[in-house]
């Protein structure tokens, strides 16, 4: 049985992608923090004949990530470990709770930066296997309100790449998602309005769930997130004032 570990797994895309890959007859870690949501996703896989563990964790904690290397080292070989875990803080520039935005660096960027050596030198996982992060599709178009989780999401997608050349034994994968239906971006956007417009995390986790089996190197996910993708490359200008009057100018 293939070993699926998925960081941020009990709500969102987290449980969309455990969903997803527990399905396709993978045995499913998730880490989380969150013990009544991890214990809700853990209940819905076993119903669909999962394999699952929990292990409770906040990433954002050196001591906690130390916990989670020792564990996964415990268990079997992983064959895809999916970087997913986020959290985001959203607010004017000059208004930034530096604690908040500390905290997104340290779950969103340093945590996986720190779990990856610790897992290549336990060789916990396996030659060929998959490895995947999921960056934004600010890289491309900026995030006005929210430049910290931008960058962090930015420092995510040149390490990847960098891990891509520097390990060419596993395959690399990164992700740069659009907005998506999930709680955690109704929490954090100024107008949700078109909220159904977003793509549902059931919809992202298949494109991920395909994406892995082609092995393919990146994954901007739907025609609407591609399409400003190329605008935020070739008309940047054009993509900064879209983002400015959709974020920025509708935070209170």
């Amino acid at each position: 049985m293939k070993h699926c570990v998925i960081t941020g797994a009990a709500d969102g895309i987290g449980r969309a992608l455990a969903l997803r890959f527990g399905r396709a007859g993978y045995q499913i870690t998730g880490i989380d923090r969150d013990p009544e949501r991890s214990a809700a996703t853990t209940a819905q896989l076993e119903t669909a004949g999962t394999l699952v563990t929990f292990l409770l964790a906040n990433l954002g904690q050196p001591d906690d990530i130390i916990r989670v290397v020792t564990e996964l080292r415990a268990g079997p070989l992983i064959d895809v470990l999916i970087h997913n875990a986020g959290i985001n803080s959203v607010s004017h520039f000059a208004s930034s709770d530096l604690a908040q935005q500390q905290a997104v660096l340290d779950v969103n960027l340093l945590a996986p930066l720190l779990l990856m050596p610790a897992l290549l030198r336990g060789q916990q996982l396996q030659t060929g296997g998959s490895v995947v992060f999921l960056s934004s599709l600010s890289h491309f178009v900026g995030y006005p309100g929210a430049p910290v989780y931008a960058a962090s999401k930015d420092g995510l997608a040149v390490y990847a790449r960098s891990l891509a050349v520097g390990r060419p034994d596993l395959h690399v994968l990164t992700v740069f998602p659009g907005p998506t239906r999930t709680a955690h971006a109704r929490r954090y956007s100024p107008d949700n309005r078109r909220e159904n417009r977003r793509m549902p995390p059931e919809r992202l986790a298949e494109y991920i769930f395909q994406a892995v089996q082609k092995r393919q190197r990146t994954l901007i996910p739907g025609l609407p997130n591609r399409f400003s993708a190329t605008m935020g490359r070739f008309f940047p200008g054009l993509a900064m004032w879209m983002m400015r009057k959709t974020i920025l100018e509708k935070l209170p």
